[in-house]
């Protein structure tokens, strides 16, 4: 090394003389063993690095863990209510005093039974007279008819007869339908859940009476993002969940989507029919989650997605544990593409054909800044 310091000092102060190479032959030899030395010094030096047994190979500590083969599945998870078509405010078709309350909040009742009953007096009333005149103008028609017969009387005396019982009969079956509307009667069978009124106070159709739910048949609506629409349809597998009752859920299909786009949210309606079995209280409105598949595979190499690392090219691979030496293993970095990702997991494809499989070890935790070239040692 002293030579060539030497040496390059005789050259530099023979340069600045301002004599060439070509014409100084002293200059020419003391470039050549000049370069001779480099070439003998860095074999040299290759030969300690070599023979240098302390150099200490780097070796890290990570966790791994085996490739699964299995089913994949990605989950939307959304918010829904429970609803039903069966949960209605029944008022009063006519006007009246409330003269009786058949029923009780809580009470089961039958489709056609009578809820409440308005006084309809007045209407009764009506009818009675009614229906006198009505015996009186038959009794006038069929004696007209018998006149006729016998060429007594005239046509015209028979028309007004005619004429007269069937406006009675018209007047009479309106007021027995008004009488009908004085009695409030459940549309379908179900359960009282609340009472609005009382005996004696005034009824008129712009006041709700009674509220009827009806929880048999039921459903959850929900409104799910467009980004979905592609891959959310009808038959759709959903898990149904109720933060009400932590250890309850139901597993069912999409059962209906919606046709049309809210221009505000960019979002679209989906439906779950809901068969309420009694085994939990549900109710109109109660909230649900719902985790809609969007994306299934039978079967994918499953790895966790820690284990996914990226380049400065954000390109994701993979360390794979290959030979071993005892405790200690070398690592292979493998590319893959992810498929899918959902709740800490990955469905993953290697880019290169048969380069990871199931089972096969990969570094969990602690592969950042390690290379092929490194050791690792399992904790």
């Amino acid at each position: 090394m002293k030579q060539i310091i030497i040496l390059t000092g005789l050259i530099i102060v023979m340069a600045a003389c301002g004599t060439s190479s070509s014409e100084n032959p002293v200059l020419t030899d003391l470039i050549s063993k000049r370069d001779s030395l480099k070439a003998n010094l860095s074999i040299v030096n290759e030969q300690i690095a070599a023979a240098d047994t302390t150099k200490k190979e780097v070796i890290l500590l990570v966790t791994t863990e085996s490739v699964r083969k299995e089913k994949f599945s990605h989950k939307v998870e959304i918010q829904g209510e429970v609803e039903t078509d069966q949960n209605v405010m029944l008022n009063a078709e006519a006007n009246g005093v409330i003269k009786k309350v058949n029923v009780k909040e809580g009470q089961k009742v039958s489709k056609g039974q009578a809820l409440v009953i308005i006084d309809s007096e007045i209407i009764s009333t009506s009818i009675a007279e009614l229906k006198t005149g009505l015996e009186l103008a038959n009794f006038m028609y069929n004696k007209q008819v018998e006149l006729s017969k016998k060429g007594l009387g005239t046509e015209i005396e028979l028309e007004q007869a005619k004429n007269q019982k069937n406006s009675l009969n018209s007047k009479l079956r309106s007021l027995e339908a008004q009488k009908g509307k004085t009695v409030v009667r459940a549309p379908f069978s179900g359960i009282v859940d609340q009472i609005f009124t009382h005996t004696g106070e005034m009824a008129s159709p712009a006041s709700p009476l009674i509220r009827l739910v009806n929880n048999t048949d039921m459903r959850i609506t929900a409104s799910v993002s467009e980004n979905y629409l592609g891959t959310i349809e009808v038959g759709t597998p959903v898990g149904i969940s109720f933060p009400n009752y932590k250890n309850y859920s139901i597993n069912s299909n999409i059962s209906y989507i919606g046709n049309y786009i809210d221009e505000v949210n960019r979002t679209f309606r989906v439906q779950v029919k809901l068969k309420n079995t009694g085994e939990k209280l549900l109710l109109p409105n109660q909230l649900v989650k719902l985790n809609i598949t969007d994306f299934k595979l039978d079967s994918a190499l499953v790895v966790s997605k820690n284990a996914i690392l990226q380049d400065t090219e954000n390109n994701n691979y993979v360390y794979v544990l290959t030979a071993s030496d005892g405790d200690f293993y070398s690592v292979k970095k493998v590319y893959i593409h992810i498929l899918s990702s959902y709740k800490g997991q990955a469905a993953i494809e290697a880019k290169e054909k048969n380069s990871i499989e199931e089972n096969s070890r990969i570094v969990l935790a602690g592969g950042k800044g390690i290379t092929e070239k490194d050791k690792v040692k399992l904790q």
